[in-house]
């Protein structure tokens, strides 16, 4: 081949790959940019996905958890704010109330830390008919319940809590405390040995058992002391039967015959 067909052959050569290059690259890049697009109608969609009720449930539990932390600080004001408006968003969000409620008792605002308990205890109620299983709900409804001194009913819910969930010390705990409540010493006892047992390091149950126990003899003595009593009225009680049986009858006197 001559220099000047051999030039071009090669610039040929070059033009044809250099086009080739050209083409692959751009459906390549054809494809991310349907990837991207692809992507992005996921995202829209995902988004589209999502019910307005389950966004400003979603949006009402982040400030829950905003408001705990504030209340863990002993931010009252700021906690009450974000559990107030947890509640505009979702109404029927029963932590909700259960947290303004403890939030209003910090602020000293008995009266309306007693309504927002209420309605905890009643959408706890819900959700736990609606859920048999939820070891949650049950332990929630407790604390609301004990909140409000109702505490058969909140050692009730916490029961079922324990049972639901056994390996969960609060519960085990919270039951205890109930129960000491209710002046039910020995079940207290056993309650706080088991959330110790599941937490040794929990001082609350350490000295919570103690008082428990304590609770528990005093019931055993006062019981002993009792029994006791009635044993020493009984025999007394039998040894005025036998005197009053040894006395010789007074004879009666007759109508015919003065004394």
């Amino acid at each position: 081949m001559t220099e000047p067909f051999a030039i071009l052959f090669r610039t040929r050569n070059f033009f044809v790959v250099a086009v080739a290059v050209f083409l692959v690259a751009g459906n390549c890049a054809c494809r991310r940019g349907s990837n991207r697009n692809t992507n992005a109608n996921a995202s829209a969609s995902s988004s589209a996905g999502e019910s307005a009720a389950d966004k400003s449930k979603r949006e009402a539990q982040a400030l829950v958890d905003q408001g705990k932390e504030f209340y863990k600080n002993d931010q009252d004001d700021q906690a009450a704010q974000a559990f107030q408006e947890a509640i505009r968003l979702s109404p029927d969000l029963a932590e909700a109330h259960l947290r303004l409620g403890m939030a209003y008792a910090a602020l000293d605002k008995k009266t309306e830390a007693e309504e927002e308990y209420k309605k905890a205890v009643e959408l706890y109620r819900k959700r736990v008919q609606s859920d048999p299983k939820d070891a949650e709900g049950f332990f929630n409804l407790g604390l609301a319940h004990s909140l409000l001194h109702q505490d058969e009913e909140a050692t009730r819910a916490f029961r079922q809590a324990t049972r639901l969930k056994p390996d969960d010390e609060e519960s085990f705990y919270q039951l205890g405390m109930s129960e000491t409540r209710l002046a039910h010493y020995p079940e207290a006892v056993a309650a706080f040995q088991k959330a110790l047992e599941l937490d040794p390091d929990d001082y609350r149950a350490t000295d919570a058992l103690e008082t428990a126990e304590e609770g528990a003899k005093r019931i055993k003595e006062g019981k002993k002391h009792a029994e006791e009593m009635l044993k020493k009225q009984q025999e007394n009680a039998n040894a005025n039967g036998n005197a009053n049986s040894n006395t010789k009858p007074v004879p009666k006197r007759s109508p015919s015959k003065p004394w």
